[in-house]
């Protein structure tokens, strides 16, 4: 049995996996529907996803296998990294190099492997996708094509991880802010629960006091009170007693007047009976009025009073049912002074709250939809959501609106256009019930969230773009390089890749100074940026060296040739910067890829870069070519 050799570049390769942290975490579903994808195609018994550490290879995703590792010294994996193409071993019991491993001889006794590497975007090579079965096969052409542009799917999600890997401390520190912030909204959205929960709570004793007072009546529990012509009490229920502090034999033969009525109003009382038993007529016969009484300590408070008349024996009586509503006055100023509380937190917290009944109908909306929108309350209050909202906001918040009005809370987020622009909003639907548990409608609670979003778009930028320039970066190169090859090696045409280094740049920058050095690479990327076609890319890997891929060449050498001496042109057009006498030139390297056969995209860019060194050794100021056709 061969054991497998260490890669020359372990101790990079092995930082390279460890930067992805995915080492021993949870599968990956996007992992498993590939690998279980190409267990379809391929009709192998497993298909891996591998990543070899220093002593184990680990399985990301498996299907077809139970054990998640395997010693580093008995795997096939180890032997498929050392190359930049896929390993294919067609019968293992017939290779020397594996005919006595035990992965062989024993479970999962394996006759068939065939093992694609994966690559970081720097080109490491971290693991395979690899087939493994217990029967000898062989792999066609377009088999091969199938194993290697799955494997590059692997290796688009590693990027992802790699990508994330460098967005990690400033997202933390972007969710630590927006923590802080929800932490904010939070409180003020539990206060806002309080206090709508506490106007519920007083509404709900509103109702239950005004059930009751109609009950009282019915059934003459509220204070009754009888007086004749003259004024004289003639009729005195307990209830009255109680709430006026009169028995019975003490109020019997007064003047109402004097028992119950707060002084400034007895001439009015007076007058109003004298009238009515002058015309039959009094003016609140039949209607409850609320008025002021007085008790026999002289406290006044508030009644509800509602009288009638009657003819008995030959005399006219006038019955009252007085009822102390003193408590419902008390509960709605107290509703009163909630509600004005309510719309003083909504009105000045940092979102848009709104509540928006089943019919989808505005009910209520603070100050924010007037602030970020121009939309006043009283003119959308009532109105339907899908009148007032943009119709495509419309369109992503109305799944959401049916999911709320199902009983269940959702959040989603939606660029709107405000009076500032167009802003991101996080938006919360809340349900809301009564209290018989029927729906009643739902709140809404939005935050801005435009500076998370502008974050987030600005790390995505800076991970894949060179500061100095603007251009695309290393990381953006390998990985446009990877695509393009991939296209033509699906179309069949060829494509270039220049490697450009400016001459003399080190003079240059030891003669004028390292500001000035930025300002000449700066013009360089520009004149770079302007001599390409827009199918093609221009990108800075390091320092003076630039890098440009052509794509779709009818003639691969004459066009590649005729972009080189375009740029060789232009660049040396250049005679001052800043101010400042200069003469640039490039030496630029050229390697074509025809796209008929396999080579990474590092195998192109070296080749590109020993042409490149290749011009600086003829003289400079040119170009060369690698060999005669591709490398």
């Amino acid at each position: 049995m061969h054991k497998p050799r260490l890669p020359a570049n372990e101790h990079d390769r092995l930082a390279a996996l460890q930067r992805l942290g995915v080492l021993d975490t949870p599968p990956a579903a996007e992992l498993d529907r590939l690998t279980r994808l190409a267990q379809r195609v391929f009709k192998v018994k497993t298909v891996l996803v591998t990543l070899v550490d220093a002593h184990r290879q680990w399985f990301k995703s498996r299907v077809g296998l139970d054990v998640s590792e395997t010693a580093r010294d008995i795997s096939f994996c180890g032997h498929a990294i050392l190359q930049p193409l896929a390993l294919l071993v067609a019968d293992a019991r017939q290779d020397p190099r594996f005919a006595d491993n035990p992965l062989v001889t024993a479970a999962p006794h394996i006759v068939f492997y065939a093992g694609q590497p994966i690559f970081s975007s720097a080109g490491h090579a971290l693991g395979t996708l690899c087939l493994i079965d217990d029967q000898p096969r062989q792999l066609d052409d377009g088999e091969l094509q199938t194993l290697q542009d799955l494997a590059r799917m692997v290796e688009q999600y590693l990027w992802g991880l790699e990508a994330a890997h460098d967005l990690q401390q400033l997202q933390a520190e972007l969710e630590q802010r927006v923590q802080q912030r929800t932490q904010e909204l939070e409180t003020t959205l539990a206060q806002l629960h309080q206090e709508i929960a506490q106007r519920n709570a007083y509404e709900s004793a509103l109702l239950a006091e005004k059930e009751h007072f109609h009950a009282t009546l019915e059934n003459t529990t509220d204070a009754f009170i009888e007086i004749d012509e003259q004024g004289l009490v003639v009729g005195w229920n307990h209830a009255a007693e109680t709430t006026f502090g009169w028995s019975r034999e003490e109020a019997g033969g007064q003047l109402l007047a004097e028992l119950i009525i707060p002084p400034p109003l007895r001439a009015a009382h007076h007058a109003g009976l004298c009238r009515f038993v002058r015309t039959g007529q009094p003016r609140m016969l039949g209607q409850r009025v609320e008025v002021s009484a007085c008790r026999k300590d002289g406290s006044t408070f508030p009644i509800e009073l509602t009288l009638s008349a009657i003819h008995s024996q030959g005399r006219m009586l006038i019955n009252a049912f007085l009822h102390d509503i003193s408590q419902r006055k008390a509960d709605e100023a107290e509703i009163l002074d909630s509600r004005a509380r309510i719309k003083m937190i909504t009105d000045n917290v940092p979102a848009i709250i709104a509540y928006i009944d089943t019919g989808l109908h505005y009910r209520f909306v603070n100050l924010g939809y007037e602030k970020w929108f121009g939309w006043k309350a009283d003119t959308i209050t009532g109105s339907k959501v899908a009148d007032v909202l943009d119709a495509a906001v419309y369109a992503v918040a109305r799944p959401h609106f049916d999911k709320v009005l199902r009983g269940e809370q959702s959040e989603y987020e939606v660029l709107m256009p405000s009076l500032h622009g167009k802003i991101w909003v996080h938006i919360t639907l809340i349900p809301h019930y009564n209290p018989q548990r029927q729906q009643q409608g739902f709140y809404v609670l939005g935050v801005d969230i435009t500076e998370r979003k502008q974050l987030q778009d600005q790390l995505q930028f800076e991970a894949y773009h060179d500061s100095l320039t603007g251009l695309p970066n290393r990381r953006a190169l390998m990985q446009s390089l990877r695509e393009a090859m991939a296209r033509s090696r699906r179309s069949g045409n060829s494509m270039a890749l220049l490697f450009l280094d400016l001459d003399g740049f080190k003079a240059l920058n030891d003669s004028h100074g390292h500001d000035f050095g930025d300002m000449a690479l700066q013009r360089f990327a520009r004149e770079l940026r302007g001599a390409v076609r827009e199918t093609d890319s221009a990108a800075r890997l390091a320092g003076d060296e630039f890098t440009v891929i052509l794509e779709n060449l009818v003639q691969p050498q004459q066009d590649s040739a005729l972009v080189a001496d375009k740029l060789l042109q232009q660049i040396a057009a250049i005679h001052s910067i800043a101010g400042v006498a200069v003469t640039l030139s490039s030496s630029i390297g050229i390697a074509l890829y025809d796209g008929h056969h396999d080579s990474s995209a590092n195998t192109l860019l070296n080749a590109a870069d020993k042409a490149m060194y290749q011009a600086k050794r003829a003289g400079k100021n040119g170009f060369a070519f690698y060999g005669d056709a591709t490398p």
